[in-house]
């Protein structure tokens, strides 16, 4: 169990504190796992070692791609290429570093962060490394990057903008980091003129990303409660930009949907989440801190379905892909629901063990990267009646 699952069973335990024991014992049971019949096939396309992978420290280490390349790193250092057609091994380089936030891709450059507070600018071409930033404590999220700035977020609540080309520090902005907060920070994403940005106080911002002013700030819950732990409205979910809105969710809060233009809330639902959100079709999918899915509708906020049948498994983040939903739970299986109607389809286990890394969607495959290093690629078919 990681930090952040961790840090929930102690809230939950905190505020059922009145129950019996055997009341609290059932509310923290994970369910088991249910019976169904197979309609799905699962096959595993292919897969690549991508070093060490983690270790027992919480870090964001997730694949990045350019049109030729993908690219991996482990938290060791070492940083892979690999041609993305034929998965080619191109280069690898041991960077001597330990890496806590990675990777991002822009304009052949590859960024990353690491526990010693450093942003670090690679050749996509070989490796090479090519500046190191300063930042004040620790980058546990990846890197936000366009052509022109890299953006980084530490755990003391600051942003750091450096320039792409040189390295030179451009900005920086501080926000308020509450006593208490959950172990891990939302990943920072760069939208044109935009950089949005979620903390651990509920708030999400929007700064311009040339010279980092801000440009507005919402807050996507409010801290309830007396005691600190109850307090604690986290926005661990990186934003999720859909066209003119923004959708956010945070710990013991909401989730909520509002302008990219002027953050202006659209709509708001009760949810409590630290896993990233996913969108598809106008659907948006979350995975509660129960481990229940939940679909909404993106426009209004409705709530489409919900599926609690993981109900306590420890659920990570969901992933679309071709018609499917799914989610990774603690013991390393893959849920997999229909998209329509949140009906449970098909459960299987991904080469490697663990998987804090929120798996990818490539179009009709879904890419999943272990805690152990290994990311593979699998497609599911629906079987002949």
């Amino acid at each position: 169990m990681n930090f952040v699952r961790f840090a929930a069973v102690v809230l939950v335990l905190a505020l059922a504190s009145c129950a019996s024991k055997d009341e609290k014992k059932e509310a923290l049971k994970a369910a088991p796992l249910v019976d169904f019949e197979k309609t799905l096939s699962v096959k595993k396309q292919w897969q690549l070692d991508a070093g060490k992978g983690q270790d027992k420290r919480y870090a964001k280490l997730a694949p990045a791609m350019s049109d030729s390349a993908l690219f991996l790193a482990d938290v060791d250092g070492n940083v892979v290429a690999y041609e993305r057609e034929t998965r080619k091994r191109l280069w690898k380089k041991d960077i001597k570093k330990d890496i806590s936030g990675a990777l991002s891709y822009a304009e052949g450059r590859l960024y990353l962060g690491t526990y010693d507070g450093e942003v670090l600018a690679l050749s996509a071409e070989d490796g090479e490394l090519l500046w190191l930033g300063e930042v004040s404590s620790e980058v546990v999220s990846v890197p936000a990057a366009n052509d022109d700035v890299v953006a980084a977020q530490t755990i003391d609540g600051r942003l750091f903008g450096f320039a792409a080309e040189t390295g030179e520090a451009l900005w920086r902005y501080d926000h308020t980091v509450p006593a208490l907060t959950l172990r891990g920070t939302a990943s920072p994403v760069i939208s044109r003129n935009q950089l949005l940005a979620a903390f651990g106080n509920g708030q999400v911002v929007s700064l311009n990303v040339a010279d980092g002013a801000l440009m507005w700030s919402v807050r996507v819950s409010q801290p309830k409660g007396r005691t600190e732990l109850e307090k604690m409205v986290d926005v661990d979910a990186s934003p999720l930009i859909d066209g003119g809105l923004i959708y956010s969710a945070s710990y013991h809060g909401a989730l909520a949907a509002f302008s990219k233009a002027k953050g202006q809330i659209i709509w708001k639902q009760d949810l409590s989440t630290f896993e990233n959100l996913t969108l598809a079709s106008g659907v948006l999918f979350a995975v509660n801190e129960e481990s229940h899915v939940v679909a909404f509708n993106a426009g209004n906020g409705a709530i489409l379905w919900t599926n609690d049948q993981m109900h306590r498994r420890n659920l990570g983040a969901p992933v679309v892909f071709g018609d499917y939903v799914a989610s990774i739970d603690e013991d390393g299986h893959m849920h997999v629901l229909s998209q329509e109607d949140g009906r449970y389809l098909h459960r299987f286990k991904p080469s490697g063990n663990g998987f804090r890394p929120a798996p990818l969607s490539m179009g009709d495959e879904v890419w999943v990267l272990s805690d152990d290093g290994k990311l593979s690629a699998y497609t599911v078919n629906e079987k002949a009646r």
